[in-house]
């Protein structure tokens, strides 16, 4: 019977510790098993980190790398040529995701450090780069008038073109992020483990609660308990909804994107709309979300801005109440 030791919270081979090769398939299942009984939020990343370690795997094989110590510098530097026309975020999300692999082999199975992909990553480019279109105000209120019939969809969006809330943020959302009395929504109010998910920890964040919020959390469909993520259940109502309404392109980070042009198109102040979305700096809500809308007024900048405010009055102030 072969023997373990126990080091830290996990269950450790002796023959992993005296020196034999070790295999990378064991090394992705133990660690794959070890995330998911540490990470807070496991379920919801579940899907994402499992996939992650599919295209790990597929490379390995695309590259015979069975063994640990098959993994070379040389052979780490093709990866990202492997991954072709995925986005830079997406194989920078592998890369990270890598990397915190043999950190893991290093620290908890007593494997020797392998620095092979240290420094690697993917610089983005308009071609590698997912570009964002915010909707228009005509294609949010069409959205809003068609989610009517489905409460729980209806609110989540709503909550997200009045907050720029990430789609991860209302999937871990409850009751207790909301201090009603303060008037305050608390965005992660706890930090977030996890190597995928580690610029959550800077998105910590307090949105002011504005009367259509309010009504939000009253009615309560936000709250209700699902057991899949709410991303992948808009997967098919969004498909329906684009045929219906000839909206394309419907996902959940566009309108995370259309909260951030639209605040600026209103005259928000860029620090204010960076510090509501929890970015680290402006810089990011610069560079990837922040376009100016002046396509709904022929009148330039003034005539922008009006457009925006009133739409930013309509949303918070008055949206129940027509």
């Amino acid at each position: 019977m072969e023997k373990k030791l126990v080091f830290g919270d996990f269950l450790v081979k002796i023959s992993h510790l005296n020196g034999d090769r070790k295999p990378w398939n064991d090394i992705l299942k133990d660690y794959l098993a070890d995330f998911m009984t540490t990470a807070k939020a496991k379920e919801l990343w579940k899907i994402q980190v499992e996939k992650q370690i599919f295209t790990i795997k597929t490379w390995f094989n695309s590259q015979n790398i069975v063994y640990y110590d098959d993994l070379t510098r040389e052979k780490a530097r093709n990866y990202t040529e492997w991954r072709g026309k995925k986005s830079a975020s997406t194989v920078n999300k592998e890369l990270l995701r890598l990397r915190a692999v043999i950190k893991f082999a290093d620290k908890f199975l007593g494997l020797p450090q392998n620095f092979a992909f240290e420094g690697i990553n993917v610089s983005e480019t308009s071609e590698n780069t997912r570009l964002v279109t915010p909707f228009s105000i005509a294609e949010c209120k069409k959205l809003l008038k068609w989610l009517e019939r489905k409460p729980y969809f209806h609110d989540m969006i709503l909550l997200m073109l009045l907050t720029g809330m990430e789609s991860k943020a209302v999937n871990l959302m409850s009751k207790e992020w909301w201090n009603v009395k303060a008037k305050l929504l608390f965005v992660f109010p706890q930090k977030i483990s996890g190597v995928i998910d580690a610029k959550t920890q800077h998105r910590a964040r307090k949105i002011p609660i504005n009367k259509t919020m309010l009504e939000v959390f009253n009615r309560g469909y936000i709250f209700e308990k699902q057991s899949r993520k709410f991303n992948m259940r808009c997967q098919k109502l969004f498909k329906k909804c684009s045929l219906q309404t000839g909206i394309k392109n419907i996902h959940c980070h566009r309108f995370r994107h259309t909260f951030a042009s639209q605040a600026l198109s209103a005259g928000y102040d860029v620090v204010r709309v960076s510090k509501l979305l929890g970015h680290k700096n402006i810089n990011v809500t610069l560079k990837h979300y922040a376009d100016f809308i002046f396509s709904e007024s022929d009148a330039g900048f003034e005539g922008m801005v009006k457009i925006h405010k009133e739409w930013f009055k309509f949303l918070s102030d008055k949206y129940f109440a027509t």
